[in-house]
C-alpha cells in the first residue's frame, strides 16, 4: 500500500510537471535561436544550397519526405536534399513567388527539446498564371550547446481530399 501511494504521488507529480512544461511559453533567447536556424535553412534552400543545411541538423537528425520515405542522419538527409535541389534546378523558375506561414506554434517537450509546426503556404506566378501549394512541416528542434538544431524534420504536402461518398 506505501509503494502503491509513492507511486501516485510519483506519478501525478510528474503529470503536473509535464503540463507546466508544454504550457511554457517559449523564452525570447529560445524563439530568437529557433527563428535563426529557419531563416537560415529558407536562404540556403532558396540558393539551392544543401551543404548549406548539414550544419542546420543533428548529427542523427531524420526526415520524412513528403513521399513518407524516413532520411536518416545529417549526410544522408543532405545527400537527398542534393538530389531534390538538382532535380528543382531543371524545372521552370517562377517570375515571382510569395511564400507565408500560417498556424505557427512553438512548445517546449523538454528544456532543450522543442516542437514547432507551421503551414507555409507558397504562391509562384508565371507570367499570368499562378499556382500556390502549401505544405505543413513539424521540426523537433533540439539545443546542442546553445544552439537550435533540427532533429526530426516531417514534411506533410496539405491537399484536397475527395468527398466523403463520392
Amino acid at each position: 500500500m506505501k509503494n502503491s501511494v509513492l507511486n501516485c504521488f510519483i506519478f501525478c507529480a510528474f503529470a503536473l510537471f509535464t503540463q507546466n512544461i508544454q504550457a511554457q511559453t517559449i523564452s525570447a533567447a529560445d524563439q530568437a535561436g529557433i527563428t535563426a536556424c529557419y531563416n537560415a535553412f529558407m536562404a540556403a534552400f532558396e540558393k539551392l544550397d544543401a551543404a548549406a543545411i548539414g550544419p542546420l541538423l543533428t548529427e542523427n537528425a531524420e526526415q520524412i519526405i513528403p513521399t513518407g520515405e524516413i532520411v536518416r542522419g545529417r549526410a544522408n538527409i543532405v545527400a537527398s536534399m542534393e538530389g531534390y535541389m538538382a532535380f528543382l534546378k531543371t524545372q521552370p523558375k517562377p517570375d515571382r513567388m510569395e511564400t507565408k506561414n500560417v498556424a505557427q506554434q512553438n512548445r517546449y517537450l523538454s528544456t532543450d527539446l522543442i516542437l514547432t509546426t507551421y503551414t507555409e503556404e507558397s504562391t509562384l506566378y508565371f507570367g499570368d498564371k499562378s499556382r500556390t501549394e502549401k505544405m505543413t512541416t513539424s521540426v523537433i528542434m533540439r539545443k546542442i550547446n546553445g544552439k537550435w538544431l533540427a532533429d526530426l524534420i516531417t514534411l506533410t504536402p496539405v491537399m484536397a481530399m475527395p468527398e466523403m461518398g463520392k
